[in-house]
């Protein structure tokens, strides 16, 4: 592959240029999150090297393809998010490999089309929302007021509110503030939450690994596992799964399960797909396992209804961005 793509490189013509562009583009994002290999790097480094030279179509095309592909460098996440918006708006939304320090100084300096398009990602730290909050339109600040992963205290949430239609700033309200209690809870001593006794293991018909199996063959899909696994009582067997599909350490999906309240697991099963059907037959679970009466899990249904898919990634996301900040904190 390599001999090729540099043969090909060495063409001079547009033509060349945007065939090299389409047919590595396509490379890169077929290698999904394969950040590290030496593949991966010289598909970067083409990109990088003729990306100057192609039509503002052909980035556009590339930035869209390659936002939610995590193997695309940091450098050309960069140069692509620095483009003209029409371009670049797709990386500033969704792209992972923009560095804090790009997004900082693109907040700082990028007119409100780009700052919109920022206010819109999937997790904002805390100096790149005080920024977009500092330099944005009424618009953008909106925005990151309603965007649940933009890390924002209470104090500057209930200064943007102000200008938010009531119902909708009540919700919000809600959900970030139950979000913050919860995202404090996750760095307590397990004898300080609130929370039901752990989960036992339970003999099940079919184990998580093999559920995991069959989803990924397509047989089956993560809905119908955890209804069956709760139907048969195992609610550990569906922590397991869903701590996979979230990409949340089971340890921390365990003890949202077994919480007293329901904003995390809820949280947790949104952001990984999970019905209302599915969520009704966890709740009832958890009522058993806690002890509570069947009518608590008619609430923690209505609450899940609250959360809507996309604020439940974002909550999720900056969930695991702050046990990856307490971690690293830790390790120093």
């Amino acid at each position: 592959m390599t001999n090729s793509l540099l043969q090909l490189a060495k063409g001079s013509s547009s033509e060349k240029k945007h065939e090299l562009a389409e047919h590595v583009t396509g490379l890169l994002a077929a290698r999904a999150d394969d950040k590290g290999s030496d593949e991966t790097h010289l598909l970067n480094n083409v990109l990088e090297g003729v990306y100057d030279s192609l039509a503002p179509e052909t980035r556009q095309k590339l930035s869209e393809r390659l936002a939610s592909v995590q193997a695309m460098s940091a450098k050309l996440a960069a140069v692509i998010a620095g483009d003209e918006l029409p371009v670049a708006r797709a990386v500033l939304e969704r792209s992972q490999s923009l560095e804090e320090e790009d997004l900082r100084k693109l907040a700082e300096t990028k007119d409100q089309g780009y700052l919109l398009a920022m206010a819109k990602r999937e997790h904002i730290s805390k100096d790149v929302s005080r920024t977009l909050i500092r330099r944005g339109s009424k618009e953008v600040r909106q925005t990151v007021a309603t965007n649940l992963g933009a890390d924002i205290s209470m104090a500057e949430f209930e200064a943007l509110v102000k200008d938010m239609p009531k119902q909708l700033g009540d919700r919000i309200r809600h959900l970030r503030k139950s979000n913050e209690e919860l995202l404090e809870d996750l760095f307590k001593a397990d004898g300080e939450i609130a929370s039901g006794a752990e989960l036992a293991r339970r003999p099940s018909k079919i184990s998580p690994k093999a559920w995991l199996m069959g989803i990924r063959l397509g047989k089956t899909n993560l809905n119908k596992a955890i209804y069956q696994l709760a139907q048969e009582h195992n609610l550990l067997d569906a922590v397991a799964l869903l701590s996979f599909f979230s990409a949340l350490d089971m340890k921390y999906v365990h003890n949202l399960m077994v919480r007293f309240d329901s904003t995390g697991i809820a949280t947790v099963c949104r952001a990984t797909g999970i019905g209302a059907m599915e969520f009704q037959a966890i709740c009832k679970e958890r009522c058993k396992h806690l002890k509570f009466p069947e009518s608590t899990g008619s609430k923690w249904l209505t609450n899940y209804h609250m959360l809507d898919e996309t604020d439940a990634r974002r909550l999720l996301a900056l969930m695991k961005m702050k046990l990856k900040a307490v971690k690293q904190a830790r390790a120093a």
